[in-house]
């Protein structure tokens, strides 16, 4: 079993099979119950005790945005438990607006909502965003958008979480490094620092700073890279040159996925992909003094080389000890 240093707190994971997890859901009133310094600055904070929060991706349709209650109610029936946290992710190329239907479905059903921010023009992957680039997030192109998004969270006055640009250490994703200046040091910032991280992490301040500045105070900020792979597999492309630093960002989360398809010849366990590649040391070098999600987890069926509920109950027996 791996030592940790820090606790595992929230669980959000893209699978159906929730049964195993024995632990109880945290009161979702602990994002109503901030310290006294933190009255307008209401944040996500980690639950109570031994508790956690059992979280999860309630099968909001293949572009992860066909959100309603009954997709939830017919999740935490099949589960068995009711669901503390709900992600649903939300396209620049259909709007930078505040997602108040969206927001409102879930925050209404007893849920958190969690907002998968992502600025690109398609879904499709592996290709080079040339409209919402990182470069035109940190110039201000969008700021007007960002400025009213932000205005509206104030005024609809519901605590939600935000993860913006997940797995930014994935080539899949328009805002990995590699097509943002990759690992060269002399084209943008500082010149000891890997370009295309550097972007991500000052598009992702710009965009706190403006919500800061119109005082939309009750969103807890995510970082989320994923352990699962990394792509391209260099120094530069660590999730650690990406970090907007713990002025910024409110929570570590990551995904960590066993394997993904039938045919990939490997059946690697939830400590094994933690253990390899480094992938535990490089969590801990984003941060040790922030709280820590699981925003992504799961695994295959009919592997030849392993079963789906054996590899979750390892994981969770992990997670729990």
């Amino acid at each position: 079993m791996l030592e940790t240093n820090f606790k595992i707190i929230v669980i959000v994971i893209a699978t159906t099979v929730l049964l195993l997890l024995p632990s109880s859901c945290a009161d979702n009133s602990s994002t109503q119950n901030p310290t006294p310094e933190s009255q307008h600055h209401i944040k996500l904070v980690p639950a109570a005790g031994k508790q956690i929060y059992f979280s999860a991706f309630p099968d909001f349709g293949e572009d992860e945005n066909d959100v309603s209650v009954k997709r939830i109610r017919e999740f935490e029936e099949l589960a068995k438990k009711r669901i503390a946290i709900a992600p649903f992710s939300q396209y620049w190329f259909e709007g930078i607006k505040y997602p108040k239907k969206n927001i409102h479905i879930i925050h209404d059903a007893g849920v958190i909502p969690l907002i998968r921010m992502q600025p690109r023009s398609t879904t499709t992957e592996y290709l080079k965003e040339n409209v919402f680039t990182l470069e035109n997030i940190i110039k201000g192109k969008f700021d007007d958008r960002l400025e009213q998004y932000a205005r509206d969270a104030k005024a609809d006055n519901i605590p939600i979480l935000i993860d913006f640009a997940v797995e930014m250490n994935g080539k899949w994703f328009p805002w990995n490094g590699f097509w943002n200046g990759g690992g060269i040091t002399n084209n943008y910032g500082d010149p000891n620092y890997p370009d295309g991280p550097e972007r991500y992490r000052d598009a992702y301040r710009h965009i706190i700073d403006i919500f800061r500045r119109e005082k939309a105070n009750k969103i807890t900020w995510f970082f989320h890279p994923t352990m699962y792979t990394q792509e391209p597999n260099e120094d530069w492309n660590n999730p650690k040159w990406y970090y907007p630093g713990d002025d910024y960002i409110d929570w570590i989360g990551v995904s960590i996925y066993g394997p993904l398809f039938p045919k990939q010849d490997y059946w690697d366990s939830f400590d094994e992909v933690l253990e390899s590649d480094n992938a535990y040391k490089k969590i801990l070098e984003i941060s040790s003094q922030k709280p820590f999600a699981i925003l992504e987890m799961g695994v295959t069926d009919f592997h030849p080389l392993g079963k789906k509920d054996k590899w979750l109950k390892e994981a969770f027996k992990s997670i729990l000890d």
